[in-house]
């Protein structure tokens, strides 16, 4: 297992419309938990300030844009993100974009989308695919990784596959995570806490779950110690 302080193993995902909002929740909680992702709605809706004051209260943030554009376009892109104190930013799992982002060397992780957690096998039936999704996870997993890529995103549910498959040398994140009696929503393929980093994720990306308790603090301090506990056990 790598080490990485259990303050850091929860990426709150800021899924939410404003900067305002934004702001409330980092200040809620980062003295539980340092790292924090801004998403697409967030990112249009307050642009680099909301990085600025998430990063300048000493934590780290995990620009989640899923980049997908001609290659010269992403790396341009992934330049900007240079000293604003971004770990990760993510990319779709397509070569061509991976290859041009790790080419930025803006000082930030990349990490390569394989399939997003809300999809399934009925929407692989529609794009033709033939195989599962677990199929075009580790096919697509195999080729960003072979270029050098930082780590991925996948659902944990198939987050046991990939360590074996490719071994430990690479960052894995994981969406769709609920705690037992959390609703599903939108996410297709969720796991547990414990049964995400049982199966080898590295970072647990969390945001309704967290948001919507009635005790935000003590829901992260649960899932903290369950995550504690299964490092304890997979050690």
């Amino acid at each position: 297992m790598k080490d990485i302080p259990l303050n850091e193993r929860i990426i709150f995902a800021l899924d939410v419309p404003d900067a305002a909002s934004a702001r409330l929740l980092v200040e809620q909680l980062d003295s539980d938990i340092k790292f924090f992702k801004v998403g697409l709605q967030l990112f249009l809706a307050g642009g680099w300030p909301v990085i600025d004051h998430i990063a300048g209260r000493g934590n780290k943030v995990m620009l989640d844009l899923k980049l997908y554009d001609i290659p010269a376009t992403v790396r341009l892109a992934v330049e900007q993100f240079a000293g604003r104190g971004i770990t990760f930013t993510t990319v779709h799992g397509y070569g061509p974009v991976v290859r041009a982002a790790l080419d930025a060397d803006a000082g930030v992780k990349i990490l390569a989308v394989t399939v997003l957690t809300s999809m399934g096998e009925a929407e692989l039936a529609e794009l033709n695919f033939q195989g599962t999704v677990e199929d075009l996870v580790k096919q697509r997993a195999g080729r960003v990784l072979k270029l050098g890529c930082h780590g991925i995103v996948c659902s944990a549910r198939e987050a046991a596959m990939l360590r074996t498959s490719f071994g430990p040398g690479f960052e894995m994140v994981t969406p769709g995570i609920r705690p037992a009696d959390s609703a599903v929503g939108d996410q297709q393929r969720i796991a547990t806490p414990a049964g995400a980093i049982g199966d080898g994720s590295d970072y647990l990306v969390i945001g309704r779950p967290i948001r919507d308790a009635a005790d935000p603090g003590a829901m992260v301090a649960s899932i903290q110690q369950e995550i504690q506990k299964a490092l304890a056990s997979a050690s």
